[in-house]
Order: C-alpha cells, then structure tokens, then sequence
C-alpha cells in the first residue's frame, strides 16, 4: 500500500495537498519539533494569531512518542511512516480485539483488513487528517482492554486500557478521544449486564481513564486550559453543532465508495465531506457482517450489532431527534460539530461482525442457501438501478429525474451549510453524464462483485476453501479501494506562495496576513495575524470579527480580511492579502506600534462590547491610550521626563525586558493576551511584583511603578507545571502496577497457578 512513498528521496506526502495536511500539520511540525530539536518544548507559538497556546493546542501533539520521528526524517518521509504506522496499528489492534472475541485468525485478520481500509479510517489519509488517523488506531486497544479486564480481571489489563487511553489523549484529535470515550461507555455499560462481581469489574473500568488520563496530564491540563480559552469554549450554537452529520443517503456508501464521486474523477457532489462520511468496507465485508450478525456464535456477536445500530444512530446526528437531547444534556457535546465522525467507531463493530461471519461460515458451511439468494436478489437490483441511472443521465438534462436528485442533495447540503461544490454543476449537463457514469459503475461493480460471492457461497459446502477465498474477495475489495483514493504530491510545490513574504522589508516583529496559506508563518519564522485551528482565542476572534464588520457574538476560526481598520496599527500589521471579488489585493500598513511600548493614559471599561467600540472610534490613539478592564495599580501618571524600554532577551515562551520610567506607567506588549502569561521580577528591579492585565482586549498590558524595571514576561501556565507532576506520579504508580502485576503471576504463586481461559478456536 505504501511502498512507493516510503523508500523514496523524493518529497512525495500522502494526501491530496489541498488539506490539512498543507493548510496546518506540516505547519506546526515544523515549527514544534524543530524547537524540540533545539532543547526547547514549546508552550506558546508566537507565529500566528498574535500568538497562541501551543502545547495546549492539542493538535501539536509534541508529547505524542510515535511522532519523534520527525526528529530523525525529512518532513515529507516523517509524514508518510507516521501514517502507514498508524495504519497498520488499528488492523493489527482490531485482529487482536476480534481474537480476544473469539474469532479464528483469518476471520480476526479480516477484522483488521477492513477497517484499517475501510472508508470511515482510511479516507482521512486522502484529507490529510493526521491527529484523526494517531487517535482513531488506539480505539480497537482500548476496547480489547476493556474485554480482557472483564473476562480475566488482570492488572494487566487495566494498564493497558490505561495506556491506550494516554495514548489517544496525546495523539491530538480531542473530539475523537470524547467520542470513543461515550463509545467505550456505551460499550461497557452492555457488558457490565452479563458481568459476575460487578463492583470491582467496574473499579477497573474506571480505574483506565483516571491513570490514562494520569499519564497524559503533561498535555491534558494544558489542553483544557487551552480550550477554555478557546472560540469553542462554552460550547457551539445548535446550527454550528448540527453541520456535518452523518447524511442518510451516503449509507449508500456501503456499497461502493464513489457512488457520490471521489474527487478525482468526478467531484464529491454529496453532502459535507467524502472522508468524513465513507463508510465502504466492500460489499463482501457488508454481506459478511450481515450473516455475522445473523447467525453468528451468540456469545462472540454480543452486542456488537447493538453497538453497530447505536453508532450509527449517533453519527446520523441532527437527522434524528436523539441530537437535541444529546446537545442540551451531555456536557461537552456543544463543543464539536460532526457527530459523523461516530461513523468510524460503528465501522469498528462492523469489522467486527464482518469477521464474525466469515468465521461463522468457516464453522457452519450449511447455512448459506438463503443468505445466497438474498445476494443475489440484490444484485439484481443493483444492476436494474445502474441500468435506470445510466439511462437517465446519458443526456445530461438538469430537468431529468437523475438531475433532480442530485439537486436534491445540493439543497439539503445547501440548507445545513454543508455544500462545498457550486450549485451551476448540478445544472451542468456534463457534470450530471460524469456523475450518473460514476454512480452506475459503482453499483455495477457492486453487483458483480455480488454475483461472484453468490458463485463461492454456491459451491461453499462441498469445497471448504473456498472460505478463504470468500475472505480474500473481501480484503481485494477494501484494499483496492483504499490503493485507488490514496493521492500523493509534492509537498514542496504545495508549500509555494504567491508572495515571497520573506523579501518584503520588516523590521523583523511586524506582522503580515496570509489568507492563502495562513499557517505559513510557521514553517518561515513570520509571524502573521491570523492561522488556521479550531483552537483560536475567543477574545481574538471576537475581536477580529468585530473589526471586518461581523458580530462578536458569531466569532468563530473563519473570519474573512477585506479591510484593514486603522486599530491593527496596534497589531503591528505590515503586510496583507485582502479579499476581493477578483482575488486577493496586497496592502501595506503604516504607523505601526512596537512591540514594546509605555503607555501613561488609560480607560477602565466593562464589558467586551464597550471596550470593542471604543477601540473602533477615530479618536482612539493606541500610542497614547490603553483601554482596560480593571485599575491599574499604581495608578498610571504622565512622564516628566525621558524614559526607555528594551527586549534583552526571547525565545517562544519568555520575554526578558528592561524599562526605565518617571512615572507610573503601562508596559504595552503588542501580542496576545492569555492568562498564562505572567511576570516576575529579575535581580535588579526596583519593583518586586507585576501583574498582567489584558489591555486592548487582545494585548497584554503590565502596571509599572516609577523606576528602574529589570523583567521576565512568561509564559507558563500552572496547568502545566500541575499536569507535569502527575504524569511523572502516575508513570510511577504505572510502574508499580506493573511490577506488582508480574509478582502476582509469577510461576512461584499462587495467583500465578492460574491459568488465563484460551481464546476459543
């Protein structure tokens, strides 16, 4: 699957390189761990939106150890280990859940080919979605934990879920660790029922995310800090939480993955996103699942189908009456959008049952007669319905009945905020012949592939291998699949701007804005007013919405720049690309603040809107004016005679500054504020104590007395220094379990005598 990319000098990523991976993931790698690199772990990235947490932006993953090997390799072969280890990770962890379950190793093996190339994993290749890949691959560990802990009540277990746990918390992707872990509970809450002693059964299960989430306290706490900060802190509106479910025709996906395009070859013409919303995991795996769950051994299939219905109602998301409830009673769940996602953990269950049938039919070669004829019933179908659609769509006539549906589609995407292909190619009698080919090809390959199942199932009875050859059918499926929607590029061409930022003029800290590649700044050492990450202050896209005409109260990470206010004076904007109707316009600002600067008039306001109206009048001077939110102590004065401020030192968490002042003043710092930033005095300060106020709403301000001011301006959030400790504690107490756990089963004890059931077959 990977070969071409892995032993090779040229700088080929895995991805389509109009994604995440171009517009921030090899952004923020370059930037995290070439500081790591360099000794330093960085906390706080001062490259885009003023600045913002970095080690706290869950999706830096710094901690994350599969991802040191970007200490050791180029980007480009970084990248691409790091995801063919990942993808190789979630198949053999679902191959060992499904033995764990019971099954026979080609069936467990199945297990693990489909959902490692099933659509709802392997399609986030194709968008360049990294963390998703790192957090989803833990998800099979941590439910095979679960099942050797109810079965066996071993330490080891415990350690293990634990383990997988700590694992996905620092891979990156927060809304997938909350989705597996209502997954999980789900999950355990319908083993517990079938569960002898309870209460410490239960013990254990808590026992995994508290040391779980122990061990990745370092990035956990930060996190939440973080995300408490963060636009999406206090959750979403219901419109915004509502976009990206799990639309219900794309259930069709099931059936062939390009039903509603790939992007390739015809455009995705469905709702949302292709890789957020593919569930294919060939149509011999669905066939499988179905007899799996039909006639599967009870004890090996339980629950996995109620799971798989469960799931799936979830992802469905607002399409059914469920989300509302789910919205306005479970907290946290207002602070994601795209419970499609939940799609990935019903496809774990599907994999599941998909080897449950092939073991099924490898044990009980009888049952199939039936089964058969339903196959090759709907492959009738299925080839009747190619047929219509061919028909239909041959002449392109956006008022035939194959055009109207399609154009369906649009509306609802259309209505949900969720259609990213413009409404003309619906009407596009070319694009409507592409689409209609597509759609009919799939569900003729669907149907042959059918008809040769049926033929194998036929002759099943009497010639026993052809088991394995149903079993091979399936992995040719998904593997095909998956090989056909894996794209490359070339990530050096992908990174190329249209303007050579770094020969502009600058002194060095002015600030530019880069709307077409706006995590850039990372990768070059600019710094830039905006970026790209659902992790953006509050405060600064408040106020940034605010100033390019928006409501404050709609903040969100997208804001688009096509006026430059006077007030970013006070952002040190020097460059921008501002948004035309014919493209993009550069503009170079004036009269810019710098980085440092003291202030001896402010005004007390309360209240983001006053303070955001104030700083939008003509009159507001920032050279002369901060506008705050509290008093400062000392009051501030005017200067009665010559005074200086000077950065000494810096790095991407601390500023060392010196002032002298004649009278009480405000150290104005033009970049962003967070309350992680503090103050502290070095040796030869007249003053002891600082304190770090918002000023501005988005900068950071510091009360200064009369005198000589010797400084350092960092930032370090107790969360963590707190979560530091306890993963140092609870990677001892893991030790301890660990070792404990070995003593108790040495061949010298007791408990020891006791053997571990066998996995059946």
């Amino acid at each position: 699957m990977f070969a071409d990319v892995l032993f090779s000098a040229a700088p080929r990523v895995l991805s389509h390189g109009r994604g995440d991976l171009v517009s921030q993931y090899v952004h923020w790698r370059t930037f995290g761990f070439g500081e790591l690199s360099r000794g330093n772990l960085a906390l706080w990235n001062p490259h885009v939106y003023l600045g913002s947490p970095y080690l706290g932006g869950s999706q830096s993953a710094l901690l994350y150890p599969p991802n040191w090997i970007h200490l050791a390799l180029p980007m480009a072969l970084a990248v691409n280990w790091g995801v063919a280890l990942h993808v190789f990770l979630a198949g053999f962890f679902t191959f060992l859940w499904a033995r764990r379950r019971g099954l026979l190793p080609v069936a467990a093996l199945l297990s693990g080919l489909l959902l490692m190339f099933g659509g709802a994993f392997f399609l986030h290749i194709y968008a360049g979605h990294l963390s998703n890949l790192c957090t989803m691959a833990w998800a099979p560990l941590l439910l095979l934990a679960i099942d050797g802990w109810l079965d066996v009540r071993r330490s080891g277990w415990i350690v293990l879920g634990a383990a997988a746990i700590a694992l996905m918390i620092l891979a990156g992707h927060p809304q997938y660790v909350y989705y597996t872990a209502i997954t999980v509970a789900l999950y355990g809450a319908l083993r517990l029922a079938w569960c002898p002693r309870r209460l410490a059964a239960v013990a254990g299960l808590l026992a995994m995310p508290a040391l779980g989430a122990g061990l990745a306290a370092a990035q956990l706490l930060p996190s939440l800090d973080a995300a408490g900060e963060s636009v999406r802190s206090g959750g979403t509106s219901f419109e915004f939480a509502s976009t990206f479910s799990f639309p219900p025709e794309n259930l069709l996906t099931l059936l062939s993955p390009r039903l509603f395009g790939d992007g390739t070859d015809v455009a995705y013409w469905g709702r949302t996103y292709l890789w957020e919303v593919g569930l294919f995991m060939g149509l011999t795996g669905l066939f499988l699942a179905g007899f799996g769950a039909l006639r599967g051994e009870r004890t090996t299939r339980r629950f996995a189908f109620t799971m798989l219905a469960v799931l799936l109602l979830l992802a469905l998301g607002s399409h059914t009456p469920l989300f509302r409830l789910l919205y306005d009673g479970l907290p946290g769940f207002d602070s994601f959008r795209g419970t499609a996602k939940f799609g990935f953990h019903a496809s774990l269950f599907l994999a599941l049952l998909a080897g449950i049938g092939l073991d099924r039919l490898i044990r009980a070669p009888g049952e199939l007669r039936r089964p058969a004829a339903m196959l090759a019933a709907s492959a009738v179908v299925s080839a009747a319905a190619a047929t219509w659609i061919l028909s239909d769509s041959r002449s392109g006539d956006p008022a035939g009945n194959w055009a109207r549906l399609m154009q369906a589609v649009w509306s609802r995407a259309d209505a949900m905020n969720e259609a990213y292909l413009d409404q003309a190619r619906y009407h596009d009698p070319a694009f409507i012949r592409a689409a209609g080919v597509g759609f009919a090809t799939g569900l003729y390959l669907a149907a042959a592939v059918a008809a040769v199942l049926v033929a194998l199932l036929r002759f099943r009875p009497t010639h026993p291998r052809l088991a394995c050859a149903v079993a091979l059918l399936a992995a040719l499926e998904v593997f095909a699949a998956a090989r056909s929607q894996r794209p490359t590029f070339d990530l050096q061409a992908a990174l190329a701007s249209p303007v050579d930022w770094m020969a502009l003029p600058n002194d060095g800290d002015q600030r530019i804005l880069n709307p077409i590649r706006p995590n850039l700044a990372l990768s070059t050492g600019a710094l830039d007013v905006w970026g790209y990450d659902p992790g953006v202050s509050r405060r600064y896209a408040e106020f940034m919405t605010f100033t390019q005409g928006g409501r404050a109260d709609e903040a969100s990470q997208y804001v688009t720049f096509r006026h430059d206010p006077g007030v970013y004076r006070m952002l040190r904007l020097r460059y921008a690309l501002l948004a035309r109707e014919q493209g993009f316009q550069q503009y170079e600002g004036t009269d810019l603040l710098p980085r440092l600067l003291l202030v001896h008039e402010s005004r007390v306001l309360a209240g983001r809107d006053a303070i955001l109206q104030a700083m939008s009048a003509e009159s507001f001077d920032p050279r002369r004016t901060a506008i705050l939110e509290q008093q400062p102590t000392p009051p501030l004065q005017p200067a009665s005679g010559e005074e200086s401020v000077a950065l000494i030192d810096s790095s991407t968490d601390h500023l060392d500054i010196e002032a002298r002042l004649t009278a009480p003043g405000l150290l104005l710092v033009t970049d962003g504020y967070s309350p992680g930033w503090v103050a502290s005095a070095l040796p030869g300060s007249d003053q002891q104590d600082y304190q770090v106020l918002p000023a501005n709403y988005v900068l950071r301000g510091i009360p200064l007395a009369a005198g000589q001011h010797r400084l350092r301006l960092e930032y370090a959030p107790a969360s963590f220094e707190r979560g530091r400790w306890i993963s140092l504690a609870s990677l001892a107490l893991l030790a301890g379990v660990v070792l404990a756990g070995r003593r108790a089963h040495s061949p010298g004890s007791r408990r020891g005598a006791r053997s571990e059931p066998a996995v059946r077959g």
